[in-house]
């Protein structure tokens, strides 16, 4: 047992040795050339939508918004089987009720 502690301490102090300082900074040098130009975008970013649905039955489902596509499907209540029907439809089968189905779908 006391070998075990030795190995530690020689683990720790060797881990310790070497350890220094990073180097000074130097001055700043010159700006680097101008970048290609952004692409233009939709100001207000992608719609992102939550839709949370209760589910007390031994199958539930739950779907996004026409134009929409789901991001992730998870349950609250944890337990249960989530089957993806398509980009905007699922199934939920919990094993505990009730239960939350939760979707995160974005528009296209």
């Amino acid at each position: 047992m006391q070998a075990m502690h030795v190995l530690v301490l020689a683990a720790l102090i060797l881990a310790a040795c070497g350890q220094s300082e990073p180097p000074a900074k130097g001055e700043a040098g010159p700006p680097g050339p101008a970048g290609p130009p952004g692409a233009a975008s939709d100001a207000q970013g992608p719609n992102i939508k939550l839709v949370a649905r209760p589910c007390d039955q031994l199958s539930c489902g739950a779907s996004c918004e026409e134009n929409d596509q789901i991001i992730n499907a998870y349950a609250l209540n944890p337990g249960g089987v989530i089957a993806f029907v398509d980009e905007r439809n699922v199934t939920f089968r919990p094993n505990k009720r009730p239960a939350v189905l939760v979707l995160v779908c974005i528009g296209r």
